[in-house]
């Protein structure tokens, strides 16, 4: 038996012998080489004038950073403003350093890091350089301008897309209301851009009553105020009982108009809603709460939830909501920062990224100067801070350890974007925590925030 297995067997080990011999294992096979896929990476820095006439931005670097904010290469721009590189991979961090002047304030600095940012998503970085702002394309007009409009016996509010110095109701004339150091600016030869005015008061029966008007035409002679008849009249609109206190205003372009703060006993309020640009209109609307504000001879604290509604009907901007519970956060310590440089506000769920920016008490390593600087970090709820890692090339201007004068966090929930890399794509793309206005966007038009804010003296 045992010689008759052996001998039935004997083929088969014979054939495999043979195969392998001949390169029949599969273990063998030649292993297919995969070339690696490149991302090409492109920034684009630039300066905007009083116009909105951009131009090209090159005092900035960035930092190409590993997960440890280790700086890996430094890249500068080009003539353009744009800086560009090819990588193999597909999320980056990455760190702009940018001569940054606002106002009267010295040079100073601002510095933005991105943590697992889409290397094929074109990016921009908005510069403050006032000293350096170009507005030879600009012509900009400094005038009054006087409202007419229906008899008002008292007038309780304006508003203006302008800036203006001031108002005031014309003495003796209950249909004129004056607007004082109104500016407003083109670019050469261009079109004057569309603006509003607005008036809300009391009539002879002591009713609420609005006009408003838009204006296209700024010319003048120096002489004679600008005259705009406000046509348009106010529509009342019930709103839901009870609501919170909200500012609400309408979106046409990139301008705002009929900017108003509603208390949160009123159970009407008044739109103007039958002007000829109501088919571009979008109605913003914003509720916050706060708590926890807190104050000592050391500074200052305050933690705010806010809700803003984008929409192109007003009355489902009105439903704008803030949360009323108090977010999980340490408002006492506010330990989720930690002196290490590590970070943690994975307690507050539902918030997908945090937005961590500080001021400091810096100085110029040449001039022992002090010079404005901050920096912004964009990263998911927990991890590490860029700060833990160096500055390259500012080591000596901005460490761990320098001084922070402020600090500011904000995490940020959208109900249209399904995860952190929409937000982080969001962020990338050059828009602001500050400026969350963009109505074409659907990523701000049901934004939820919780912020917390820290200041030293």
């Amino acid at each position: 038996m045992k010689k008759s297995l052996i001998a039935s067997l004997l083929p088969a080990l014979l054939l495999t012998a043979l195969l392998q011999g001949c390169g029949g294992s599969s273990s063998n096979k030649p292993v297919a080489i995969v070339d690696p896929v490149e991302y090409t990476f492109s920034l684009k820095a630039e300066l905007t004038n009083d116009c909105g006439v951009a131009s090209a931005f090159t005092d900035i670097e960035l930092l190409l950073q590993d997960d440890t904010w280790q700086t890996l290469s430094v890249h500068q721009t080009d003539e353009t403003g744009v800086i560009s590189f090819v990588t193999t991979s597909e999320f980056i961090n990455y760190t702009l350093v940018a001569k940054d002047q606002k106002d009267s304030d010295s040079e100073g600095l601002n510095v933005v890091s991105f943590y697992q940012a889409n290397s094929a998503t074109p990016s921009t970085y908005q510069a403050q350089f006032d000293e350096s702002l170009d507005n030879s394309t600009c012509e900009c007009i400094t005038n009054n301008l006087e409202l007419s409009h229906r008899p008002f016996s008292t007038q309780t509010s304006v508003t203006s897309s302008l800036d203006y110095v001031s108002w005031s109701a014309v003495e003796s004339d209950d249909t004129t209301t004056l607007f004082e150091g109104v500016e407003v600016c083109r670019i050469i030869d261009g079109a004057w851009p569309t603006h509003s005015f607005s008036v809300t008061g009391l009539d002879s029966n002591e009713a609420v009553i609005g006009s408003a008007g838009f204006i296209d035409n700024f010319q003048s002679d120096d002489t004679m105020n600008w005259s705009l008849a406000a046509f348009d009249v106010a529509d009342e609109i019930e709103l839901v009982i009870p609501h919170q206190a909200f500012t609400t205003n309408q979106l046409i372009g990139n301008t705002i108009h009929f900017s108003e703060l509603i208390k949160e006993d009123a159970e009407t309020l008044f739109v103007f809603d039958t002007h000829s640009n109501i088919s571009e209109v979008f109605y913003q609307s914003q509720a916050s709460v706060t708590f926890a504000e807190s104050s000592s001879i050391f500074g200052s604290a305050v933690i705010k939830t806010h809700h803003q509604l984008i929409s192109t009907k007003a009355e489902d901007s009105f439903m704008a909501k803030a949360e009323e519970e108090s977010p999980a956060i340490d408002d006492r310590f506010f330990s989720e920062i930690e002196d290490n440089g590590s970070y943690d506000y994975s307690a507050v769920s539902g918030f997908p990224i945090a937005v961590i920016a500080f001021t400091f008490t810096a100085f110029d390593p040449v001039t022992n100067l002090l010079i404005p600087a901050k920096w912004t970090f964009y990263g998911p709820r927990r991890g590490d801070l860029a700060i833990s890692g160096p500055l390259t090339g500012y080591e000596n201007i901005i460490t761990l350890e320098t001084d922070k004068k402020t600090t500011e966090v904000h995490l940020i929930q959208s109900t249209m974007a399904n995860n952190y890399q929409d937000y982080i794509q969001y962020y990338q793309s050059g828009n602001t925590v500050e400026n969350a206005l963009n109505a074409s966007n659907d990523f701000v038009k049901a934004l939820k925030q919780i912020e917390i804010s820290i200041s030293l003296n």
